[in-house]
């Protein structure tokens, strides 16, 4: 048992590396100080797209999105991870990309929820509070922070009236995600309740075996009320109403709760959920119809259901492939009618060699 521990903690190691050097490829080159030099550069040049995604309040987590055209078909991008709920700013991303592949970088980030065009004051309003509210029970925003926000150029929070409420039902909810490691889970924790004392704040995580092993000296119990991750179970369809009743940082929490459990490693575990929970929603919601269709005809030829939900995810990311590259919008007919070519066996043929589960 002993022996069986130590290999599920040194795997879940491995997996937290890959993910972390995963931001770390997609951030910030080169030192803050740097950082704020080529946001501040960068932030003379025209606006290209503010965006925020949408559920933000009601979920507790997402993105908000700043870019500017930086160059001839080049955009420079600060993508903020915003958690409402606690945490404020917890992680800021900062790049260069070709305006080419600004649109499928966008379209990735939206697969949970789509990101809407706001104002720039909305955005240097709502990172200002959102750091205001975390500092105001000890959590500082990411280092990055103060020089991704240069790229808003002269926006004023002033010009924008929206009081913002935050947190869950007015009280501060931690949610640990999946690249929160044990020792960043104690540190705000011992922060949350010096400021807010043990009553003050809500605390969930998944529940999980492996999780749990690392938490248990945490001094704390996850939220009453918090949702079973064995509720989903890719290999069984979850009853629709309730899935359809959850929200979507719910559905995010369940299914990267049950890859973990599984063992399952992706180089993208947010994405690889994602397409999991989007698939999920249209099979529950029976919209497309020919998503049901396709998961009933792919089943009924052999393969599991988990495979089978892969085999639609495939079909879903390929459109969107397409949408980005020929800059088209999305064809509902075309989805529909290419689920309704999708086998077993032409699944197989354009996936061989791909290791990812």
């Amino acid at each position: 048992m002993a022996s069986n521990h130590s290999q599920a903690k040194h795997a879940k190691a491995l997996r937290r590396k890959k993910m972390m050097a995963e931001r770390s490829r997609l951030g910030p080159a080169g030192a803050s100080s740097s950082l704020a030099e080529r946001a501040r550069r960068a932030a003379t040049a025209p606006l290209h797209c503010c965006l925020i995604q949408a559920g933000l309040f009601e979920r507790g987590n997402g993105m908000a999105v700043v870019a500017r055209k930086t160059g001839l078909g080049e955009v420079t991008v600060a993508t903020f991870l915003l958690d409402a709920f606690c945490l404020g700013i917890k992680d800021v991303l900062f790049r260069e990309l070709a305006m080419a592949d600004l649109g499928a970088f966008v379209e990735q980030l939206g697969w949970a929820s789509p990101l809407s065009p706001v104002e720039p004051a909305y955005v240097r309003k709502l990172l200002r509070d959102l750091a205001r509210y975390a500092r105001s029970f000890g959590i500082e925003p990411p280092a990055d922070f103060q020089a991704a926000d240069l790229l808003l150029g002269d926006a004023r929070a002033e010009d924008c009236a929206i009081a913002f409420e935050f947190g869950d039902g007015g009280m501060p909810h931690y949610i640990p995600g999946p690249t929160d490691t044990p020792s960043q889970i104690r540190q705000r924790l011992k922060r949350l309740r010096a400021k807010l004392g043990d009553d003050g704040f809500l605390f969930s995580a998944a529940s999980d075996d492996e999780f749990d092993a690392d938490i248990d000296d945490l001094g704390v119990e996850a939220t009453a009320g918090t949702s079973d991750p064995a509720a989903y179970d890719p290999a069984v369809a979850p009853d629709a109403a309730d899935w359809l009743d959850l929200d979507e940082g719910e559905r995010l929490r369940l299914v990267e709760a049950y890859h973990r459990r599984a063992g399952i490693s992706v180089p993208k575990p947010t994405v690889h959920a994602t397409l999991h929970i989007i698939v999920e929603n249209q099979v529950a919601a029976d919209d497309p119809a020919a998503v049901r269709r396709a998961l009933t005809r792919l089943t009924a030829e052999g393969l599991e259901r988990h495979e089978a939900i892969h085999g639609i995810a495939w079909v879903l990311t390929d459109q969107l492939h397409r949408v980005a590259n020929e800059r088209s919008d999305f064809s509902p007919a075309e989805y529909e009618a290419a689920l309704d070519d999708l086998t077993e066996s032409n699944w197989r043929a354009a996936t061989e060699g791909d290791e990812n589960d």
